[in-house]
């Protein structure tokens, strides 16, 4: 197996075990497994439809539009690059290739017939906790939930925001005067929560106390909070992995944010996507910024730290934060992990079938787009295909360059 390397300091000389090995080597370690099993390889390896699941999704409109709409053309497009016909999310099959609206469970995805990434487009884990991010951090607290590893916790020590996660209220309270002196200005993150919900700014103790009022002991002690210096002048950009039949892409995404007018929160409003097949090394070889240099490095090593957890994943990114503290000091780390259908997902999904028109494409450019005033309609949606199209929100898709 040939070394991965990793350009300017961000990251070092790794070699990846066979045990860490994903993609295609993983699915035919899988099928080989089962060869004297007879029928069954056949059974499993040929799918019979592409069908939306949107099982857990709420029934409150527009909501449910939002994720019927994306996620549904999504699925069309992953159907059109299997060979496979596309089924909606009314009724079940067997034997077919899942497009979960989420993450799920290893337990979960095993009765939907998941047992390889060629099974579905998304995420399984252990457990739920970790693609949480209360795991990226080590832990203030001696009671720990089981999903927590302490293990891992240090091994990504350097790929993440230097920041600690508490499983109890009380552990932060009593630690606030130590992380203060690390942070002069903090960010308070809920676990499980995205798109800018969930956090919060902290300057003294007192504002601290008041934040944790609004979160339960228990809720505390089974997600955990996590602690980072709040940043300024910062971008994100994420990394990913996808694969899809037997193909493995890996893609940048540089996101666009604005300030949510009823919350001031980041709200996502897009991403600029950079894309290419099977060799992670290709994206390195393309022109990048120094903050996607950077992004790139972190989060290709965070991808094989990652593996610790055995996670099935067809799809999954992680969230680089790179900005400048108080103190003028920049930092660079995976923030949030994503295992499932997400806001890139429509930009990938045309992407792919560029690929599939040409198998000798080195990488294409893509955007997705999220306009939430339709009426308007912006230049970057002029030529793009809708993906979602109702009066409240219109996401768009478009390719840029392809070579």
């Amino acid at each position: 197996m040939e070394d991965f390397l990793y350009q300017d300091g961000v990251g070092k000389r790794e070699v990846a075990p066979p045990s860490l090995c994903r993609g295609p080597c993983r699915i035919l370690d899988f099928y080989m497994a089962k060869v004297l099993q007879g029928p069954f390889l056949l059974t499993h390896m040929r799918k019979e439809a592409v069908r939306l699941n949107l099982d857990g999704v709420t029934n409150v409109l527009p909501y449910r539009d939002y994720y019927r709409g994306r996620n549904g053309l999504v699925a069309k497009y992953l159907a059109r690059y299997l060979d496979l016909p596309y089924l909606d999310e009314m009724g079940r099959g067997m034997n077919e290739y899942v497009v979960p609206p989420v993450a799920i469970t290893k337990e979960a995805a095993e009765s939907l017939g998941i047992r390889t990434e060629a099974d579905f487009y998304g995420g399984a884990v252990e457990h739920m906790g970790h693609i949480s991010k209360a795991i990226l951090h080590p832990s203030i607290s001696s009671s720990k939930p089981s999903f927590y590893s302490d293990i891992f916790a240090k091994s990504v020590e350097g790929l993440v925001l230097p920041g600690v996660t508490a499983f109890s209220k009380q552990d932060l309270l009593d630690n606030y005067d130590r992380l203060a002196g690390q942070f002069p200005l903090m960010r308070l993150k809920f676990t499980n929560k995205s798109d800018g919900h969930g956090q919060f700014q902290v300057s003294s103790k007192e504002m601290l106390a008041t934040t944790l009022d609004e979160v339960s002991d228990e809720e505390v002690a089974s997600d955990g909070l996590v602690i980072e210096p709040d940043l300024e002048h910062k971008s994100t950009i994420s990394f990913g992995r996808v694969i899809v039949g037997t193909d493995t892409f890996y893609f940048l995404a540089k996101q666009k944010n604005d300030f949510a007018p009823e919350d001031s929160r980041d709200r996502y409003l897009g991403a600029d996507v950079l894309i290419v097949r099977h060799d992670v090394r290709k994206l390195f070889e393309t022109r990048l910024t120094i903050s996607e240099q950077r992004s790139l490095g972190v989060g290709s090593e965070f991808l094989e730290r990652y593996s610790y957890f055995d996670p099935i994943c067809s799809r999954l990114s992680f969230d680089c934060l790179t900005g400048y503290d108080k103190l003028d000091r920049m930092f660079c780390g995976v923030t949030d992990i994503t295992a499932r259908l997400g806001g890139t997902c429509p930009a990938l999904s045309l992407a792919i079938i560029e690929f599939k028109k040409n198998r000798d494409l080195s990488f294409a450019r893509v955007e997705v787009n999220l306009n939430y005033d339709p009426l308007v309609e912006k230049d970057v949606e002029i030529g793009a295909t809708a993906f979602i199209d109702l009066p409240s929100l219109r996401l768009t898709a478009r390719i840029n360059f392809i070579l």
